[in-house]
C-alpha cells in the first residue's frame, strides 16, 4: 500500500466511483469527495453504451460493438475515441465480473442491444441490464402484464402497455389495490422496496396479480425489488407466480442505480478507498502547472485535501460540473478548466426544441489528450496533475446518443488504470 495520498477524484457518479475502485484495487492510497451522490441515483441501472447513432437515426443501434467502431472513425474526439472499443469491453467485462461477484449479474455484451421498456412503453436500448430486467426483452414474443399499485405513485401501467401494443407488443395492464398500503399517506418506491422484503405483503400481491395473469407469461412491475443488489424478491414472485418477472425502472429515485451505486461503494472500501460526500469542491491551490490542493467546503469551512494527482469528474452541463452564464461563457466548477463549445450563444441551441440532431450545448465539455489531461485550449495540459473521466469529457452527446453510463464507466475505469499504472509525471 502506498504511503502518500495518491489520487482525488472529485465527483460520485458512476466515471468518479469506477475510477476510485481501479485505483483501491491497485493499493493506491485513493479518496473521492463530492457534494452528493451522482447519476447513479437517477438513471435506469443499466449500462446503456450507444443506443443511437447517428443520433436522428430513428432506430436503435442494434450492435453496440460494431457502431462504436463506425462512431470512433466518424469522431475521432468523442470520448469513446479515447479508449477504443477494446478499453470499453475490458471496462464492460470488469464491471460485469464486479456485479456478478456480489450477487446481482449484469447481462448482455457489446454485440447486441437489449430493447426494454420504459416508463412510458417505448423500447429502450441499452447494453448490459440487470437480471431483474432482462425478462422484458421486447424481441421476445411472450406476452407481459404490467402491473401498478392502487396506492404507489408515478407509474401508470395502462400508458405502458397500450403504448406497448400499438408497437406490436403483446401486453396487458392491471392496477392491484394492497389495503395493507392503504393506511399509509404516501408510498415511494424505496418505501416499497422495504416493505416488499415482508413475506406476507408478498404473498398479498402474488395473490392479487394472479387472477388477471391470463396468457401473460412476463409480469412488470415498477423498479422496486429491493434496496439491496439482490435477486431474492425476483425469484420468490417468479416461484409464486409461476411466470418471469421483471422492473421496469421509472422517475427517480432509481433502485437498480443505487444498487450498482452500492455494489462499487463496497468494493472501495473493502479495497481500502475512502468516499465522502457532502464535500463541495469550491476551488484549488496551485504551483505552476501543478495543483496542490482542492479546497472543499463543508459547514462553511473550507478544507484543503493534498494529493500528488486528480481526477475531475464532476460531470458535465447536465450534471452541474459545468455553469454558463448569460454571457455565454463556461466554465468547469473545481478547477476552473477551460470548456470547449460553440463561441457565439446563439449557436448554442437548435431552432427547434425537439431537434433530431440535437443541440451542440451538450457537445459542450473539457477537451482532453490521450492521457485524459485537460488542455489549455491548445495542445498542452492546462495542469500537470490533473485529468478527467465521465460526462465533463467533450464531443460527446451522451443523452441522445444513449451512452450516458457507457462513456462513465469506460472513461472512469480507463483514468483509473492510467494513473494505477503510470508513475507521476
Amino acid at each position: 500500500m502506498s504511503t502518500q495520498n495518491d489520487v482525488l477524484v472529485v465527483g460520485a457518479g458512476l466515471a468518479g466511483l469506477t475510477a476510485v475502485w481501479q485505483l483501491a484495487t491497485q493499493q493506491k492510497k485513493v479518496r473521492l469527495v463530492s457534494k452528493g451522490w451522482g447519476a447513479t441515483h437517477w438513471h435506469s441501472g443499466c449500462i446503456d453504451v450507444l443506443g443511437y447513432y447517428p443520433v436522428d437515426d430513428p432506430e436503435p443501434v442494434a450492435s453496440p460493438g460494431v457502431t462504436l467502431a463506425k462512431l470512433i472513425a466518424d469522431q475521432p474526439e468523442h470520448p469513446y475515441a479515447l479508449v477504443g472499443v477494446s478499453g470499453v469491453e475490458a471496462a464492460l467485462n470488469a464491471f460485469q465480473a464486479l456485479c456478478a461477484a456480489a450477487g446481482y449479474p449484469l447481462h448482455g455484451s457489446l454485440d447486441k442491444n437489449w430493447l426494454l421498456p420504459s416508463a412510458v412503453g417505448t423500447f429502450r436500448p441499452t447494453c448490459l441490464a440487470p437480471e431483474t430486467m432482462i425478462a422484458g426483452d421486447l424481441r421476445r414474443d411472450d406476452p407481459m402484464l404490467i402491473v401498478g399499485i392502487k396506492q404507489m405513485v408515478d407509474f401508470y401501467p395502462n400508458i405502458i402497455a397500450e403504448n406497448l401494443v400499438k408497437q406490436g407488443v403483446d401486453a396487458a395492464h392491471v392496477t392491484v389495490d394492497l389495503p395493507q398500503l392503504a393506511q399509509r399517506n404516501f408510498t415511494t418506491l424505496t418505501i416499497m422496496a422495504s416493505l416488499l422484503e415482508d413475506d406476507g405483503l408478498r404473498a398479498d400481491l402474488v395473490r392479487r396479480i394472479q387472477p388477471h395473469l391470463g396468457p401473460a407469461r412476463r409480469v412488470g412491475l415498477p423498479a422496486y425489488l429491493g434496496r439491496r443488489p439482490s435477486l431474492d424478491i425476483k425469484k420468490d414472485l417468479e416461484a409464486r407466480l409461476g411466470v418471469a418477472v421483471f422492473e421496469i425502472p421509472g422517475l427517480p429515485p432509481s433502485l437498480p442505480g443505487m444498487r450498482l451505486h452500492t455494489i462499487l461503494l463496497q468494493a472501495i472500501e473493502r479495497a481500502g478507498g475512502r468516499v465522502y460526500h457532502g464535500l463541495e469542491g469550491v476551488g484549488i491551490e496551485r504551483d505552476g502547472e501543478r495543483v496542490t490542493a482542492v479546497f472543499t467546503e463543508a459547514a462553511a469551512r473550507h478544507k484543503p485535501h493534498r494529493f500528488e494527482r486528480y481526477v475531475v469528474a464532476t460531470g458535465g452541463i447536465l450534471g452541474g460540473g459545468i455553469v454558463t452564464n448569460h454571457q455565454g461563457q463556461a466554465r468547469e466548477v473545481v478547477f476552473d478548466l477551460p470548456v470547449t463549445l460553440p463561441e457565439s450563444r446563439l449557436d448554442w441551441f437548435e431552432q427547434d426544441f425537439m431537434d433530431p440532431k440535437g443541440h451542440p450545448i451538450y457537445q459542450a465539455g473539457l477537451k482532453v489528450n490521450q492521457q485524459f489531461q485537460p488542455l489549455n485550449g491548445g495542445s498542452q495540459p492546462v495542469y500537470q496533475n490533473v485529468y478527467a473521466a465521465g460526462t465533463a469529457l467533450s464531443h460527446g452527446e451522451v443523452i441522445r446518443e444513449r451512452s450516458f453510463e457507457g462513456v462513465a464507466l469506460a472513461t472512469g475505469f480507463a483514468v483509473g488504470h492510467l494513473l494505477a499504472k503510470n508513475a507521476q509525471p
